[in-house]
């Protein structure tokens, strides 16, 4: 009887969120998740007799399955009670940071050296910087659960320093980050640095680029009344009980900017693109997260003795986007490429635009991951 009566049970748990999850509009986006979700697939003799329906409506039931982000949430939550600190690939740390995990690859990362030296000697006359940093999981490694299988960003980060053609000004940030961060420097919940990170590393770089540093600079609340920031490793290992991060930066109220978004063909007089405090991932009110090409140009005082009133060139990872309103408060006219979307030519754009300068913006997870510098010539 008590059988029967379980799998009773169970037979009607699954026949209410399967009959909800159908019944009940569905969603398009996934906030949580981030992600266009499935819908409902084409109904045919040819679908149905190939296997394809059944087998795109097992994934539609997936994503459209009600009470879905609170199930996961659930899920989470009984993994971390029951003691586990590694869940969907990501940490849950000593001092409450959810942080991602990262794999030493160095032959992606050797690959991605030789792309930019080699650009580098085909370039001879261009100024070229390399700002690099490790993430989270390096800065705050004696936090990290006990035996974590996870790699050392040292190893990368030595790597670089050996391989970099000494033509290219290396700027190395991770011992100043390291050295503040007590100072919330990274996010709680997200992948990227705050405004106050990016700050440290603006900091490193400027002495390097022999920039002045305006002592003016000041952060303000940019989420105003939104919502707490949720990041994506959040999303990954949603946990009850975290609370949300508070998203800072820049004031703009020192100098005018404009930025073309050259893409998708519009425009707007901020470098904050405000409207994105009212979706979940709001780490894209920074210049409305990635972007193939971006142009911006400001007011930003001219220094006679340096080239900040001539076009420069920032090919980079997300981690730029918080970095660069510090630099347009000092460059007047910047070209912004992200080699995962920009899929012209580099080398026409510094010819046509009169690039004077490129400076190369990235985290040390992205450079052994991502095989997009191939693009970089």
């Amino acid at each position: 009887m008590r059988n029967k009566l379980i799998i009773i049970t169970f037979i009607l748990y699954l026949a209410v969120f399967t009959v909800g999850s159908i019944i009940l509009k569905d969603r398009d986006f996934s906030d949580m998740e981030n992600r266009t979700l499935k819908s409902f697939p084409e109904f045919s003799a040819r679908t149905v007799a190939s296997g394809k329906f059944m087998s795109e409506f097992e994934d539609y039931l997936a994503d459209q399955i009600i009470f879905k982000d609170d199930l996961v949430k659930l899920d989470t939550t009984a993994s971390y009670l029951m003691g586990q600190r590694k869940i969907n690939g990501v940490y849950f740390t000593d001092n409450d940071m959810i942080v991602q995990d990262y794999q030493y690859d160095e032959k992606i990362l050797g690959d991605n050296i030789r792309y930019i030296n080699e650009f580098k000697e085909a370039h001879p006359e261009l100024p070229v910087n390399m700002l690099v940093t490790a993430t989270a999981s390096y800065i705050y490694r004696d936090k990290l659960p006990y035996g974590a299988p996870i790699d050392d960003q040292k190893k990368a980060l030595m790597l670089i320093h050996e391989r970099v053609s000494p033509d290219i000004k290396l700027t190395d940030a991770t011992d100043a980050l390291y050295a503040q961060r007590e100072s919330g420097i990274f996010f709680s919940t997200d992948h990227h640095w705050t405004q106050s990170g990016a700050a440290i590393a603006y900091n490193c770089l400027a002495d390097d680029l022999g920039i002045v540093v305006p002592d003016y600079l000041v952060y303000e609340d940019a989420a105003g009344n939104a919502d707490p920031f949720f990041g994506t490793l959040y999303s990954k290992a949603p946990l009850y009980g975290v609370e949300g991060d508070k998203l800072s930066a820049l004031d703009e109220k020192y100098y005018s900017y404009h930025v073309d978004y050259m893409d998708e063909g519009w425009e707007e007089d901020s470098l904050l693109h405000r409207e994105n405090l009212e979706i979940k991932d709001k780490y894209t009110v920074f210049l409305d997260g990635n972007h193939s090409i971006i142009h911006i140009t400001s007011d930003a005082r001219v220094n006679p003795d340096s080239d900040n009133d001539k076009p420069i060139l920032i090919v980079k990872d997300s981690y730029a986007h918080a970095l660069i309103p510090f630099l347009a408060a000092n460059y007047r006219d910047i070209y912004v490429v992200d080699l995962r979307y920009y899929h012209d030519s580099v080398s026409k754009l510094i010819e046509e635009k009169g690039i004077v300068r490129m400076i190369l913006i990235n985290n040390i997870d992205f450079l052994t991951t991502d095989t997009n510098y191939k693009m970089l010539y």
